[in-house]
Order: C-alpha cells, then structure tokens, then sequence
C-alpha cells in the first residue's frame, strides 16, 4: 500500500470518510468496489491513522479495530 505525504486537495473539497477532516497528514488510497477495469480504478483517499489497521503476522491478516 502506498503512502502519501499529504491529501490531494485540488478541488478544496476533500475530507477523510473517517474522521471528516481534510487534515494534511499521511493519506491512502482505498479502491472503490465495482470500479476496476483491468489494470486501472477509482479509489478513495483515507488518512492513514483513521484506518487504524492492525496485522496479525500468525494468521497473515490484517484487520482494522472499530
């Protein structure tokens, strides 16, 4: 997974799913199902402390904590 310094703002109306901010802090982006097509695809970029992932190495899952 790739991480951005920084959201893209461009159109001044981004704001993390998650939190509702637009916070300049490291961010992801999260694919958006049913948008693939072959090799390309929408996605949705969400701060990276928001998503608050979790791997458990013995079972090779990652898992997010609500």
């Amino acid at each position: 997974m790739r991480v951005f310094e920084k959201p893209n703002l461009q159109d001044g109306k981004w704001k993390c799913p998650i939190c509702g901010t637009a916070e300049e802090k490291p961010v992801v982006l999260i694919s958006i199902t049913g948008t693939i097509q072959g090799n390309v695809c929408r996605a949705t970029q969400f701060h990276l402390d928001c998503l608050n992932l979790h791997y458990a190495e013995d079972e090779g899952l990652i898992y997010q904590a609500v």
